[in-house]
């Protein structure tokens, strides 16, 4: 077979889940068919973490909404003279800025175009008029597929985000977590209000009247989106519910997986969240989830048989849930974790997952 040269093209430096998805994306195309080719900013800080080997071409795709429609329009064409020079057959846009200037190549050039729809938005433009300049979509939940127009999901394939195994990844044996103490409870990712930390506190507020020993780690900072306000809400809420020495701010950390596999038992209550990588990462560290009914993340845990499912931002059943994990026996405990690793081990494997991507690229080059 010719190798065919692939350009991805994404607008961020830093990493955030669309972004990680991406890394794990690159490093398990098969390079023996596809000539990788990544348009991304100079700064990029995540550029490492790409093992197979990558043409980087390095331009910052602004504000369409803030910069002027000159500057938008000589980008576009800069993206034009990038697919002619090193003949380009697939252009491949990640996340929600990018397709913006993906999809006018569609019209202008020969490329194929795909859009890796990783978000939601209610934006009739997005959801109705933008994938209409697309010949393919990849939507990474039913959910995300679901905010589409009609016709926008006839050309859509959902794939779901997916773990690179390639790495082994060392474990705390279950027993010796389920007879540790305090509880250990986790919450991760940004600190942003559709996360609903909020919503995860006063659940353990509740929880606490139950006298258990307990802690609640919330890893994740707000570099991404600076939302200091939100943070200085959330540590008063904490101290207003007594709660100051059972709360504790982790911040950022670059290997959740660890400390995740410590936590007797993870939550993601986010409103809407499009997939929740966290969520696969959890069952991967053979650590139970509990989410809320909304986005994405239900489909995992369903899909996986790794946690419960509760109401949509409903505290009290959530406290419940907790109450349901930490309680269970250690025969239960143990079969709710060994479940959802089994499961998440075998249908995320990005390997696998990306043999379906390289598929719709045959599909569309024929």
């Amino acid at each position: 077979m010719i190798n065919r040269n692939i350009l991805y093209v994404t607008h961020s430096p830093k990493k955030g889940g669309a972004e990680q998805s991406l890394i794990h994306l690159l490093n398990n195309i098969n390079n023996k068919n596809f000539n990788l080719y990544l348009v991304c900013p100079a700064n990029t800080e995540y550029l490492k973490e790409i093992d197979s080997s990558v043409n980087l071409i390095h331009m910052n795709l602004g504000s369409i909404k803030q910069g002027s429609i000159f500057k938008y329009l000589k980008d576009v064409w800069k993206l034009k003279r990038i697919i002619s020079k090193h003949n380009i057959h697939i252009v491949h846009a990640n996340g929600w800025r990018a397709p913006w200037y993906v999809g006018p190549l569609k019209i202008i050039t020969n490329v194929k175009t795909i859009w890796h729809h990783r978000d939601k938005f209610e934006s009739k433009i997005y959801n109705n008029i933008l994938p209409k300049f697309f010949n393919n979509i990849i939507c990474i939940s039913h959910f995300v597929k679901s905010t589409l127009s009609t016709k926008g999901q006839k050309k859509t394939k959902v794939i779901y985000n997916g773990i690179d195994l390639k790495d082994n990844i060392e474990l705390l044996d279950i027993k010796k977590k389920y007879e540790s103490a305090p509880i250990t409870i986790g919450t991760f990712g940004r600190i942003v209000e559709w996360k609903r930390l909020e919503s995860i506190i006063s659940a353990m507020d509740i929880f606490n009247k139950e006298n258990h020993d307990w802690q609640l780690y919330v890893v994740g900072d707000i570099a991404i989106d600076g939302n200091q306000e939100y943070l200085d809400a959330l540590k008063s809420q904490v101290k207003d519910c007594g709660l100051s020495e059972k709360v504790i701010f982790y911040g950022h950390t670059s290997n959740p997986l660890e400390l995740m596999s410590k936590c007797h038992v993870t939550i993601n209550f986010a409103d809407r969240e499009p997939f929740g990588r966290v969520v696969i990462e959890s069952l991967l560290a053979k650590t139970p989830v509990i989410v809320a009914n909304s986005g994405g993340a239900p489909e995992i845990v369903s899909d996986t048989s790794g946690g419960i499912i509760v109401e949509d931002n409903n505290s009290f059943q959530l406290a419940n849930a907790v109450e349901e994990i930490v309680t269970m026996d250690y025969v239960n405990y143990e079969k709710l974790c060994e479940t959802g690793y089994k499961n998440v081990y075998e249908k995320y494997d990005m390997k696998k997952l990306a043999l379906n991507v390289e598929s719709l690229y045959l599909a569309l080059l024929k």
